[in-house]
């Protein structure tokens, strides 16, 4: 696996099996102590479990088609594609930060505070894991 975009895929495919691993014990931990969100976990654990078999799927196309995985880094590469990703990821979390604090003073207005307290603490998680990156990233350059 010389290619950087298999070993990366290789990595994120064993991590979303740790997340799966992590969801799905969860999910029998809640079970076992009869709460109710245990279908919750399972659920997500469906989810992850199907990303780490596609993943795995690309990965085995990858290892078997040269050709694709040129594509494959070719589209990694191109400069267009990246910039693409850097302003989608950005208006992702330009969404997020907005909605929940959208939703931290809907729950305030309403009097549940415990919920208005549960988005604003999602959003400083998030700006923090952006600033954080961002310091991360900028001596990199």
């Amino acid at each position: 696996m010389k290619c950087k975009s298999m070993k990366y895929n290789v990595i994120s495919t064993l991590f979303v099996m740790l997340l799966f691993s992590g969801a799905l014990f969860a999910g029998f931990y809640f079970q076992k102590n009869g709460g109710a969100s245990s279908s919750y976990f399972f659920g997500g654990a469906t989810g992850l479990l199907l990303v780490a078999i596609a993943n795995s799927i690309r990965i085995l196309r990858m290892k078997k088609n040269p050709k694709y995985r040129k594509e494959q880094e070719t589209a990694q590469k191109d400069e267009r594609l990246v910039s693409l990703r850097n302003r989608s990821t950005a208006v992702a979390f330009f969404v997020l930060v907005i909605s929940c604090a959208v939703l931290s003073i809907i729950s305030a207005i309403k009097g549940d505070m415990d919920k208005a307290s549960d988005f604003s603490l999602v959003i400083c998680i998030g700006t923090a894991v952006h600033f954080i990156s961002y310091l991360i990233l900028s001596h990199k350059e």
